[in-house]
């Protein structure tokens, strides 16, 4: 059955048909626009999962949507987080008037810490995300300096130059999730980030179609901005109702024995789910760790959760009890490696032990990328200290994506009516897959735009088309330094945990004699076995700096030649590629 597309506002559409076909698209009016060209800018979430963040941009006015981190990968050695570069937009800071978010996951809102000093404009946001927004600024001492306001999805939008915003409900595995309305000069756009049809949500309300379709009205949408990580996978997302007895089921096998629940700190419906059943089940409730401590808090407050307090032991006091008796929900899914449940396993929490035979259930799949190998890590060493480890390749109905599958996002493009799209929030992969959907659904070839971070896709009088590459490049977090370690550095970094270091001091005389050189390594090879290879890099460094020997003065060029020379000398005698320093001096 094909769903049928009228334009008309009352069409019923039957959300559970798959086979739905996209509609032909009204004729766009020729009137020349008075408005300058609109830019839309991906500055992240396209090329990866996270580090969500996209530009609009119309003449003098600029709004954002959503400002999220992302997580390193195995080759970002020392790196916390990921930003998106904001250069673009620091370079017309005068532009920018808003930043808009769509939900509280931190590939959405984590970069908001570390970037809004910067930016200074208002945030908008819907209740639960806007508390959980507060908590990151307080911790970097920044609340007082940022407008937070607040948008009701159900009620109406803001005007911004240009721009006309309105929310509307979607369902995602964190309460509070909108898609985004933007009504502009040229054309009407739809940004929906992550979402699903939930019709039996936990904490929140069903996906409201009937205001997405409002906003889209008779025209339609010009663009269409949507998820597309489940495009690989046919179906419709489950229901976070679906896994509320998998917690029983585990909880009644775990009698008498210790047990973790662990997720991602910002699903506030899973940690629902499990304060409910352990309550069924006559355990008290334990947090641990301030990420998840810090969610449950806000959510307490706002009225998202409405547990007894009485429920809850602070987690200093909690070996006291009978470890049966609790349940533990704890931070740690992804892997990292301070988190509470990665030094639960190494044995370094301050005030908990995992005893032998306890239940660890992670209630969260390791979809970001780069943290797959820390995730095994860390079931590895739970599971040599006798832990029962519960994940979801053993163990179904433990997990239910946020994302929606491809019915989910046929449904999302029909109702939407869209001339163009363009996948977000998921890998090349994903953004391919969408597109193939969208053209056995009878999309116009070339319609679909698959944009990398720095594209620009160009809206004109309700056409689209690419724009100039924006240069952009990751901005890295250490400790707290932000931004000063660049690619260069990571790099410096591989090649060091790779092939070592080789450090060499080249002492030159006020006449431009030759000292006794000094060459130390570490990580490179062993010195007492390597007396030869050694000899043969003093010859090296001779030989260079007597060919350079008139230029002696020339520090720099006696450090580059040396530098050169030696790395190609030891590639060829061993095959590695050390990282080589020389320091030149005056003695």
């Amino acid at each position: 059955m094909k769903f049928k597309f009228q334009n008309k506002s009352d069409d019923v559409v039957n959300p559970q048909t798959q086979d739905a076909a996209l509609p032909s698209h009204p004729q766009t009016d020729t009137t020349p626009n008075l408005y300058p060209e609109l830019r839309i800018i991906s500055l992240g979430g396209t090329t990866a999962v996270t580090k969500n963040m996209t530009v609009y941009e119309c003449g003098d006015f600029m709004i954002v949507v959503d400002c999220g981190f992302g997580f390193p990968d195995s080759e970002m050695l020392g790196v916390d987080v990921v930003l998106p570069d904001i250069s673009y937009i620091l370079e017309r800071k005068n532009k920018l008037k808003a930043v808009f978010i769509t939900h509280g996951h931190d590939d959405h809102i984590g970069a908001i810490p570390f970037l809004i000093r910067d930016l200074a404009v208002p945030i908008y946001s819907t209740r639960l995300v806007k508390g959980l927004i507060e908590v990151k600024l307080r911790e970097v001492n920044a609340l007082n300096n940022v407008s937070l306001k607040l948008m009701d999805p159900e009620g109406e939008g803001v005007e911004i130059g240009p721009f006309r915003v309105d929310y509307f409900r979607v369902n995602h595995s964190v309460p509070d999730a909108c898609g985004i309305s933007i009504k502009t000069p040229h054309g009407k756009i739809l940004h929906c980030a992550d979402f699903k049809f939930d019709w039996t949500p936990v904490l929140d309300k069903p996906f409201d179609v009937a205001k997405m379709t409002r906003l889209v009205g008779d025209e339609g949408t010009t663009l269409l901005l949507s998820d597309c990580l489940g495009a690989t996978t046919e179906g419709y997302a489950r229901s976070e109702k679906s896994i509320e007895s998998t917690f029983d089921e585990l909880l009644e096998k775990a009698k008498g024995k210790q047990v973790f629940v662990t997720t991602i700190s910002s699903n506030v419906s899973r940690m629902a789910q499990a304060i409910d059943s352990a309550k069924k089940h006559g355990r008290r409730i334990v947090l641990a760790g301030r990420s998840i401590e810090q969610t449950v808090d806000v959510a307490q407050k706002l009225g998202y959760l409405k547990s007894d307090p009485s429920l809850f032991i602070e987690k200093d006091k909690a070996m006291k009890f009978p470890q049966g008796e609790i349940l533990y929900i704890i931070a740690g899914a992804y892997g990292q490696s301070e988190s509470a449940i990665s030094r639960i396993s190494r044995g370094e929490h301050e005030s908990l032990i995992l005893e032998e035979g306890a239940y660890v259930i992670f209630s969260a799949d390791p979809n970001p990328p780069g943290v797959r190998e820390d995730v095994d890590a860390l079931i590895d060493r739970l599971t040599l200290k006798n832990a029962i480890v519960i994940y979801s390749e053993i163990q179904e109905n433990l997990h239910v994506s946020g994302h929606g599958l491809r019915g989910d996002q046929r449904l999302v493009a029909a109702l939407s009516r869209a001339k163009y799209f363009m996948p977000i929030g998921g890998t090349v992969k994903h953004m391919r897959a969408y597109a193939n959907m969208l053209y056995e659904m009878g999309a116009v070839p070339g319609c679909v735009f698959e944009c990398l971070e720095g594209d620009v896709l160009i809206l004109r009088n309700g056409t689209a088309t690419r724009g100039e590459k924006v240069a952009v490049s990751n901005v890295f977090v250490d400790g707290r330094i932000v931004g000063d370690v660049g690619e260069k550095v990571i790099q410096d970094r591989n090649a060091l945990s790779q092939d070592g270091i080789v450090v060499v001091v080249v002492p030159v005389s006020q006449n431009g004699q030759l000292g006794k050189v000094d060459i130390v390594t570490r990580g490179f090879v062993y010195v007492k076995e390597s007396k030869e290879l050694l000899r043969d890099s003093f010859e090296v460094i001779e030989r260079i700096f007597n060919e350079n020997k008139n230029e002696w003065k020339n520090k720099g060029l006696i450090k580059g030649s040396i530098e050169k020379a030696l790395s190609k000398f030891l590639y060829k005698k061993t095959g590695r590629e050390p990282l080589v320093l020389v320091s030149v001096v005056e003695i």
